[in-house]
C-alpha cells in the first residue's frame, strides 16, 4: 500500500493565463518508478512495492502528519525512486516530493498476474 502527503490547502500552479497546461512543455523534475515484488519475510510471503512492504502505523498518517509527529510513526524516503531487486524489509512507507513539481510516476507488474 502506497500513501502520499498532499497539502488539501494548497492550490495547483496556473502557467498560463487560461490555467490549463501545455503538456508538451511541461519539464518533469522528477520520476519514480514503482515495481511490485514479492518475497518472505520472518517466514511469512508479503507484497511491496521496490523491496518496501507496508505496515499499518499506529497513528492515522494524515494525523501524524497534521500534528508534525512524523518522528516514530512514518520516515520519509523509506521507498526508493527506482526498483532494487533486494532484500525487502517492513516500513510504513511514505514518499516526500517537492512542492508544485511535476512527477512522472510509472507502474511496473512483473508478475503474470493483474494487481490492483
Amino acid at each position: 500500500m502506497l500513501y502520499y502527503r498532499t497539502n488539501l490547502t494548497a492550490s495547483g500552479p496556473r502557467p498560463n493565463l487560461q490555467g490549463s497546461y501545455y503538456y508538451g512543455r511541461i519539464r518533469v523534475t522528477r520520476i519514480i518508478r514503482l515495481a511490485n515484488s514479492a518475497g518472505f519475510i520472518n517466514s511469512r510471503g508479503r507484497y511491496g512495492i521496490n523491496g518496501v512492504s507496508f505496515v499499518s502505523p499506529n497513528m492515522p498518517l494524515k494525523l501524524a502528519n497534521y500534528f508534525n509527529i512524523i518522528g516514530g510513526v512514518f520516515r520519509l524516503g523509506s521507498i526508493p525512486d527506482n526498483p532494487t531487486f533486494g532484500r525487502m524489509r517492513l516500513e510504513t512507507s511514505v514518499m516526500a516530493a517537492d512542492f508544485r513539481s511535476f512527477v512522472e510516476i510509472v507502474f511496473e507488474n512483473n508478475d503474470d498476474t493483474v494487481h490492483s
